[in-house]
């Protein structure tokens, strides 16, 4: 059992520290306990409710106790919570049918709590094609935008975050919105055992993340009577992968009436892509898009990821400068993305935003052109063509998974070693 003895306020009103212990070694080696876990806001929490203080812990430990099979004990709960873990945990355990999912939540008071003016909203932000898309889709609402360091961005990345923060504060875009920003240690309070309890590695992404992040800000939206949370969607029913948010799950979510919102699920990311291009014509806004976290990044974005590959080509087929929106690149672009993707690594969610990008291709009428028209087309017509998809096929059909999975295993256990390789590589 994981237990949860007491739940500390400190930093002046603004820090939840979580003091917990494991009963034996078996649960014990999922926890770092150099790293234990917390949850700092922007504002003063002293006055919401322990019932509500419980629910970002909650929302972090209890998909490892689901997958590692052991209870977690609580003091109180909030009772909707207490009511949405179970459900939420029944969607896991149709995810994923070849585990089965254990662990139970034990509270000794549940607490039926109400957020009296819930007519606020809020929206999880993270300046990316997903969050970009949700926040127009929910203009006229207002929403505060959360961001919160510690999920995409790491809590040491300083310089990330602050080149981040001084962008969403200084976007005009964003100039109504209210901002809120949250930092919670929620990938360094565990060890790497947590993610080997899946086959293939990825736990943050395939388990943690939906709930995690929703369940962040339960205590700013206690102080701030949210009515409604919205999280942009990642991928769509297409993409038939097990994934750590989905509105069968997120839309379970909830605490004190509180309701969750998967957004634009039904739009595939290009859609989304099309849609933030329209947006920006008819206001005659460029604004940045902030898709890229790679530790290579020395600007906004790298502009040599695949993840930004993807965007770049997206807003091109749109006819839109993708200099624009956040990259600085040139029609150089094309050689070095066919570069990236024939070395590098494929899954099934990537093959399909490509499998996007060549059916946006096959019907685009307005391309946007660096220099040369002819020379560019023939690079277009590459994705068109649909040799570049045969190849991510190829790669997804036969994955080396043994090897991901070695090379993770080592770089934790040998984490001192690989952070000093690190710092050689990118200095």
């Amino acid at each position: 059992m994981l237990k949860l003895n007491n739940i500390e306020i400190q930093a002046d009103g603004q820090k939840i520290f979580y003091n917990y212990l494991a009963t034996n070694s078996s649960v014990k080696k999922y926890f770092n306990v150099k790293q234990p876990f917390y949850a700092k806001y922007g504002i003063n929490i002293e006055n919401v409710p322990k019932s509500i203080l419980v629910i970002p812990f909650l929302s972090n430990v209890m998909t490892i106790a689901w997958f590692a099979g052991f209870d977690v004990e609580v003091q109180e709960v909030d009772e909707d919570f207490f009511n949405a873990l179970k459900l939420v945990k029944i969607e896991f355990q149709k995810q994923y049918p070849d585990y089965t999912l254990k662990g139970d939540l034990f509270a000794e008071k549940l607490v039926k709590n109400k957020i009296d003016d819930n007519n606020n909203s809020a929206m999880l932000f993270s300046g990316g094609v997903d969050a970009y898309a949700t926040y127009i889709r929910v203009f006229d609402k207002t929403p505060d935008l959360v961001t919160i360091l510690g999920a995409d961005i790491e809590i040491e990345d300083k310089e990330q975050w602050t080149s981040f923060t001084s962008y969403i504060e200084n976007e005009s875009i964003l100039e109504k919105n209210a901002k809120e920003y949250i930092e919670t240690n929620v990938r360094e309070f565990y060890t790497y055992q947590v993610s080997l309890l899946l086959k293939d590695i990825g736990w943050w992404g395939k388990v943690q993340h939906g709930l995690s992040l929703i369940g962040s800000l339960a205590p700013l939206s206690y102080i701030k009577e949210y009515g409604s949370i919205y999280i942009a969607s990642s991928y769509t029913k297409e993409i038939d992968i097990a994934w750590g948010s989905t509105p069968l799950g997120d839309e379970k979510i909830s605490w004190a009436g509180i309701k969750v919102f998967h957004d634009a699920y039904e739009l595939k990311r290009q859609d989304k892509v099309d849609l933030i291009s329209q947006f920006s014509k008819e206001n005659k806004n460029n604004f940045k898009l902030r898709v890229c976290y790679s530790e290579l990044r020395t600007q906004f974005n790298c502009g040599k990821c695949e993840k930004c590959y993807r965007t770049i080509l997206g807003l091109i087929l749109n006819g839109e400068n993708p200099n624009n929106y956040g990259f600085n690149i040139n029609e150089n672009l094309y050689e070095n993305m066919f570069k990236l993707l024939e070395q590098g690594t494929a899954n099934k969610g990537m093959q399909y935003f490509w499998w996007e990008l060549m059916e946006k291709a096959k019907n685009a009428t307005s391309i946007f052109i660096f220099k040369n028209r002819e020379e560019e087309e023939t690079q277009i017509d590459k994705i068109r063509s649909g040799k570049l998809h045969d190849l991510l096929d190829k790669k997804v059909n036969n994955p080396k998974r043994w090897t991901y999975k070695l090379k993770f295993i080592l770089r934790n256990r040998l984490s001192t070693v690989y952070s000093i390789y690190k710092k050689i590589r990118y200095s």
